[in-house]
């Protein structure tokens, strides 16, 4: 690594930045709000958007008091090309609105990804000193304190917070899922780990990284685990090789292949470890190669559905936030008895797979450059720095990234693990570049108020527009929900949602349920149809439509015509979804059309047959038919699955 001799001055727009970074390492992996209806993701992502817009406006102010730091730094153009190919991609998307806001439940179009990439840039730019480096290390590492201590207290059932989870842990923390958390704890066990053998007082960085690990174990999230190994490979043999120390990198590799075996015996039936497979923690470990159910079973059949989708579109993908969708078209019947059949699939569980249907080979070549920089980036400073605390500090990177890309071969990033995954390339970015000791802050030149004022008022503007209006759209739709409010407030906070961020198809779909109980159909309709304009060809959208016309049509008979054409919509946009057979069959059969009625909920049940509503409406079409042994054996089969 190569040593900067001398660092500019840093005036107050360089603190505000500083400040700004490191409130966002802080941060961000904490925020969430239990009154509103997307408690986790929504939050931090307006969050960060918020953070690197007013980041933006010091780095302007930088430029106006010409005394702008040089943005260059070894993973600069790699950042810029994968910028500019999710851009392309968000322009050429199947649905530009989805890939430019993202999903509801996720937040990642590209106005977050930019902000993940604004984050990195400003921050490598004008990261220029060991003492800044130092600072954000230990923000990365100090913020995961608040989040270990929520997963333990949930561990020990004293969360005071009743959140619901169908993950194989309650552990989820302030990220909102064990799995997301496992992502995040992947991350910064690394960094702990390089920042406890480096301090002088060891002691509270081990027993943080004691807390880390003992969370990361109890989220029983096996891709976040297979990811712990390959970070604690990566931090032993890297290690060993830049201290020359062979029995380190001999004890690693024993350790290592023990591991391996132990899995593998463990996933053997009838194997030695066979008699463990049903102990808390190692059950899981133990379906880890089963590939006829459970998440193991999901994630093949998922890829294998994916692949021909990215073949399909190869160049810059489908735009980011749209395998939804696209998905549907393929959907593959068996899933159903692997994640439910009220699960959709909106990613891939693959990094290379989600970045070739977001952003295709371009977007896939970009991001791998961007890798290839970091790696030589490790590869030159374990050669050149012959500092021991420095050496270690590229060693916890390595790991840090190394963990975190193979825990993405079978998840996804959301915005607390990216947020840090971004600043830990920032970090080695900076250090790369060379860093010098702290120069004393300096006034420099003082900016005009007046250059500053109109800036200044345009990203509050966007602020409150981009960031404050979908969290308060978000508490109302929470207040919308079915609850003990009365259905006027219902509909008041509906409406108020609607108002806030009109952009967001949930918030619609969310107030059609309040407007068709309380009887407004023309309201209905013109909020399926504002729905489907902002997320076209969306087989849940159709849905929707048909639910409507199937409840209004209770009333009036007529609107059955119209929930049949809907739902006839939706399966000719996902044909291998079983409810929408069986809700197209309970309306045929409304119709008097009960041999068409009959035909779909049998279609229904050959592709879940697993589903006891179905068979229970089979049954009673048999029985209408006159067809008693079919309708007893469907009651047989009713009885069977319950209501699963």
């Amino acid at each position: 690594m190569t040593q900067a001799t001398h660092t500019p001055p840093r005036t107050w727009p360089a603190l505000v930045l500083e400040a700004l970074w490191l409130v966002t390492a802080v941060a961000v992996p904490v925020a969430f709000n239990p009154w509103g209806a997307n408690a986790f993701e929504l939050p931090k992502a307006v969050l960060l958007r918020a953070l690197v817009l007013l980041m933006g406006l010091a780095a302007l102010a930088q430029i106006i008091e010409g005394r702008r730091n040089s943005p260059h730094h070894p993973l600069l153009w790699p950042a810029l090309a994968f910028g500019l190919t999710l851009a392309l991609a968000t322009a050429l998307s199947v649905n530009p609105r989805a890939s430019l806001w993202g999903l509801y439940e996720r937040q990642q179009g590209l106005l977050t990804l930019g902000a993940y990439l604004a984050l990195f840039l400003l921050t490598a730019t004008n990261l220029r000193t060991r003492a800044q480096a130092e600072r954000l290390w230990a923000a990365l590492v100090w913020s995961s304190a608040p989040v270990v201590a929520y997963g333990l207290l949930q561990a020990a059932g004293l969360d005071p917070l009743d959140w619901r989870t169908d993950a194989a842990s309650p552990v989820l923390s302030t990220v909102g899922r064990a799995n997301f958390l496992g992502s995040y704890l992947v991350l910064v066990v690394s960094l702990t780990a390089g920042r406890a053998l480096s301090a002088r007082r060891r002691w509270p960085y081990g027993l943080l990284l004691a807390g880390q690990l003992a969370c990361l174990a109890l989220t029983r999230a096996r891709g976040a685990w297979v990811g712990l190994g390959a970070a604690a490979l990566t931090f032993g043999l890297v290690w060993a090789a830049a201290t020359r120390n062979r029995r380190l990198a001999l004890v690693t590799l024993v350790v290592a292949v023990l591991a391996v075996g132990f899995v593998a015996l463990l996933n053997r039936p009838g194997g030695p470890l066979a008699p463990l497979a049903h102990l808390p923690g190692l059950d899981r470990l133990a379906t880890l190669t089963r590939t006829d159910a459970g998440s193991t079973a999901a994630r093949l059949t998922i890829w294998r559905a994916t692949l021909p989708l990215v073949a399909a579109r190869p160049w810059l993908g489908y735009g980011p936030e749209t395998l939804r969708p696209v998905f549907a078209r393929v959907f593959p019947p068996q899933l159903v008895y692997y994640q439910g059949r009220h699960v959709t699939v909106d990613r891939a569980h693959n990094l290379w797979l989600d970045l070739g249907m977001s952003a295709g080979l371009a977007g896939i070549v970009a991001f791998g450059a961007l890798l290839a920089g970091f790696g030589r980036m490790v590869w030159q400073g374990l050669r050149n720095v012959p500092d021991r605390r420095e050496r270690l500090a590229w060693v916890a990177l390595a790991a840090a990234v190394v963990g975190h890309l193979a825990d993405l071969q079978f998840g996804f990033d959301l915005t607390a693990s990216a947020t840090v995954f971004w600043l830990v390339l920032a970090l080695a970015a900076a250090l790369g570049r060379g860093v010098a000791s702290p120069a004393p802050p300096s006034p420099g030149s003082p900016v005009p108020l007046l250059l500053c004022l109109p800036p200044t008022l345009a990203v509050l503007a966007l602020v409150g527009l981009l960031c404050l209006r979908p969290l308060l759209a978000d508490v109302a739709y929470w207040k919308s929900q079915p609850g003990t409010r009365p259905l006027e407030e219902r509909l008041a906070a509906g409406r108020r949602a609607v108002y806030l961020w009109p952009l967001e198809p949930e918030y619609r779909l969310g107030l059609v349920e309040g407007l068709l109980q309380n009887g407004d159909l023309p309201a209905t309709e013109a909020q399926l149809a504002a729905a489907g304009q902002l997320s076209p060809n969306d087989p849940v959208v159709q849905a929707a439509w048909g639910t409507v016309y199937a409840r209004w049509g209770e009333v009036e008979p007529a609107r059955y015509l119209q929930a049949e054409a809907a739902y006839r919509q939706a399966l000719a946009l996902t044909p291998d979804v079983a409810t929408y057979h069986t809700a197209l069959g309970l309306v045929l059969a409304r119709q008097g059309r009960m041999e068409e009625g009959l035909a779909e909920l049998e279609r229904a049940v050959a592709l879940d047959a697993t589903d006891g509503v179905a068979y229970q409406h089979l049954a009673d079409l048999y029985l209408a038919l006159g067809r008693e042994t079919d309708a007893a054996r469907a009651r047989k089969e009713a009885a069977r699955w319950g209501d699963q």
